[in-house]
């Protein structure tokens, strides 16, 4: 990652083929991308999107991202906010906006779109280096507050015109926030069943419509990537991540997780190990 123009709670950075994540982590701070060039594929919650020429999509703080499939064309201008600015940004926002941007937030830009957004981040970057503008935090709130605006629009029309039943993706977004909150404590469909006042047929058929998985697949592949998460934390055993995720012992959190990945936990850290090892004795780019 480049650094670009920065101040204490926004900065825009450029992101490269060779510097994309290699694996699994929860965002720290709130981030706006913006596809250049090249192709990559982001899983956000276990949601999948897929970023091209023209495509924007927002990241909150506390998501789980991965990167992966990204092509050596790739060029992604971030734009990425404490939580601070984020609360700022979000101060006067319609509170259902946000909801919604939580749910839909990626879209792409038509060429007109695609230029007024090159306008704003031009914009921010001429606020960024104006530290001498006595209104330079209010004009770059309202500037990515306009940005947030133009994908919200882009995500209404596409959400609108996809969506079969209204009830529908209300349920499902009831069930994918549930499961985002309550995954450490609860992984069988029964129990969101249950909360949601409908039966597991009902809940499996609805999922599976609109997201092409089973409730279940849903529920497995979230606490897999939030076990992956954790486990990548130095400072906590095996045993306290099962503990985290309310396992009665080890050997049964050490069972799930391999049944879900093909390996055990330990082998997960030791390839995590061999990776990072790898990447911190290669060679400096000469760029």
């Amino acid at each position: 990652v480049q650094k670009g123009f920065m101040m204490d709670k926004l900065s825009i950075t450029n992101i490269a083929f060779d510097c994309v994540p290699q694996q699994p982590f929860r965002s720290g701070h709130g981030e706006l991308l913006f596809c250049e060039s090249g192709h990559i594929r982001i899983y956000i919650n276990q949601h999948l999107y897929e970023l091209s020429p023209g495509s924007a999509i927002l990241i909150f703080p506390e998501q789980i991202v991965l990167y992966c499939e990204a092509d050596e064309q790739l060029k992604i201008i971030s734009v990425s906010f404490s939580k601070e600015f984020l609360h700022d940004l979000f101060h006067s926002f319609p509170s259902d906006k946000v909801s919604f941007l939580r749910e839909h937030n990626c879209c792409s830009l038509c060429e007109v779109g695609e230029s007024l957004m090159n306008h704003y981040i031009q914009l921010l970057r001429l606020k960024l280096a104006d530290s001498q503008n006595r209104y330079q935090n209010e004009q770059i709130v309202l500037c990515v507050r306009m940005i947030l605006y133009e994908i919200a629009e882009k995500a209404e029309r596409i959400y609108n015109d996809v969506q079969s039943t209204t009830a529908c993706w209300q349920l499902k977004d009831k069930f994918v926030s549930m499961v985002e909150k309550e995954v450490r404590s609860f992984r069988s469909v029964d129990y969101y069943a249950d909360c949601l006042c409908v039966t597991v047929r009902h809940l499996s058929k609805i999922i599976k419509q609109t997201m092409g998985y089973t409730a279940k697949q849903w529920i497995d592949n979230y606490a897999i990537l939030e076990m992956k998460v954790a486990l990548q934390s130095a400072t906590l055993s095996v045993q306290e991540v099962a503990w985290m995720f309310h396992f009665p012992d080890p050997s049964t959190f050490s069972r799930y997780f391999k049944k879900h990945t093909g390996y055990s936990p330990s082998e997960y850290r030791e390839a995590l190990c061999v990776m990072t090892k790898r990447i911190d004795s290669s060679p400096p780019s000469l760029d």
